[in-house]
């Protein structure tokens, strides 16, 4: 029995000291993944190599994932069996497991936490470094196995789900490290989801519509175009013939004041426009602004599959999925979407319908029309005045303020679908 038990002891204490070594690893990796810890300077060391290789693969690979789930089991077993020698199964015996239970959780999860935050860290990834070498070459065979199993029941369509959620699981990830607490403010943490679930999103997901972008029309006076441009408010505005389709480039408005100076009225607006860069709708959002700030723009024209334009972008509708509705000194001071009674929003025109409450996300969104706005006035096939009352998919819509190239603001009201509309025009 001493035997037995010296042995299981041994055993069962080894298992909790391999189960903290790699649960400071894993620790390390998920804070450098988070951005709360920098990644290994000195890529030639041995313990630098094993976590550059983990980091190196997918999110939903979690490095070190089968090891934990191992060792812990083990962990378990042993505890048992050591216990089952001492004493009978009594209550006791059940108090006793359950304390190893806790154990068990400390070494592998509180433990590796602690450390993982603390100056002592290089000395615990050196001294755990022999024995998580030893259980990933232990398990490699199993994981490779279940790796294949993997790929061979998930079809192509659930492989394609696992990879979109990759960047989510991450995201979510960061925001769990702010609630249990961290030195960062938690708007840099929720900055930082933000900017991982950014991913997800293509072009667009955000872009403004074509029916809702103001031009410049190459054709009109000099003088029409810059009060044009002086009411909508904007910075940069296309330059068309006539169409969007046809843009001859992007017009900084402030060059175009700087030509009120100027007596003569022939001045052509083509001498003060940028060449618009061209983007595809299916970009990725982070393409898209890696893209922009190569090309140091601003502002790009977004075309479809046929090669027409579908509508712009700016800098400014991508930085607001990451540090949400960015208003200047012009901006009316409301928010893009209010609640005002218990079944009653009042939303932006230019909200996306992807950042809607579940309760009045009952649009069916069109790839060209991502915009609120632009989903009622497609519907339309116009733009509508202020005023005016709808119903769509058991939503009662008013429109607050509309202009004559977009809708502004309205407000929508979820009710069930009501027969009986013959006061309001149905779309």
């Amino acid at each position: 029995m001493i035997t037995e038990t010296l042995a299981l002891g041994s055993c069962w204490a080894l298992l909790i000291a391999s189960s903290a070594c790699l649960g400071v690893y894993r620790s390390l990796i998920d804070r450098i993944r988070s951005g709360l810890s920098p990644a290994p300077s000195d890529e030639h060391t041995r313990v630098a190599k094993v976590i550059t290789k983990a980091l190196s693969l997918p999110n939903h690979e979690r490095p070190f994932h089968f090891e934990a789930a191992f060792l812990s089991s083990l962990q378990i077993l042993s505890g048992f069996f050591l216990l089952k020698i001492w004493m009978p199964i009594t209550s006791l015996y059940w108090a006793l497991f359950l304390l190893s239970i806790l154990v068990e959780r400390i070494s592998t999860w509180l433990y590796p936490r602690r450390i993982s935050q603390s100056k002592a860290l290089d000395s615990h990834l050196k001294i755990g470094l022999l024995p998580v070498l030893f259980f990933t070459l232990v398990c490699k065979p199993i994981v490779i196995l279940l790796s294949l199993l993997e790929h061979l029941f998930l079809s192509s369509k659930q492989k394609k789900i696992l990879e979109e959620e990759e960047d989510n699981e991450v995201a979510d990830h960061i925001r769990i490290i702010g609630r249990e607490g961290t030195n960062l403010d938690p708007d840099v943490l929720e900055i930082m989801g933000n900017t991982l679930e950014m991913s997800q999103l293509k072009i667009k997901d955000v872009m403004i519509p074509r029916n809702q972008v103001q031009i410049l029309d190459f054709n009109d006076s000099f003088e029409k175009n810059l009060e044009i441009a002086k009411s909508c408010g904007h910075t940069r505005l296309p330059l068309c013939d006539d169409d969007l389709d046809r843009c001859l480039g992007i017009i900084h408005v402030k060059y175009a004041f700087r030509k009120l100076n100027d007596r003569s009225n022939s001045f052509d607006l083509r001498k003060i426009t940028k060449a618009p860069a061209l983007l595809s709708k299916e970009e990725p959002l982070p393409v898209a602004l890696k893209r922009m700030m190569k090309l140091k723009v601003h502002m790009a024209l977004v075309r479809d599959e046929f090669g027409g334009i579908d509508g712009v972008i700016t800098l400014e509708d991508i930085l607001e999925e990451v540090v949400g509705e960015i208003q200047d000194e012009f901006d009316a001071d409301e928010k893009p979407i209010e609640k005002i009674s218990e079944n009653k929003w009042r939303v932006s025109g230019m909200v996306p319908v992807h950042d809607l409450p579940e309760e009045i996300k009952h649009f069916e969104q069109e790839d060209d029309m991502a915009t609120v706005g632009g989903i009622v006035t497609g519907e339309l096939g116009r733009i509508p005045e202020t005023g005016e009352i709808h119903s769509l998919n058991g939503m009662k819509i008013k429109i607050l303020e509309a202009d004559d190239t977009r809708l502004l603001s309205l407000e929508i009201e979820f009710q069930e679908m009501e027969k009986d509309t013959t006061s309001e025009e149905t779309i």
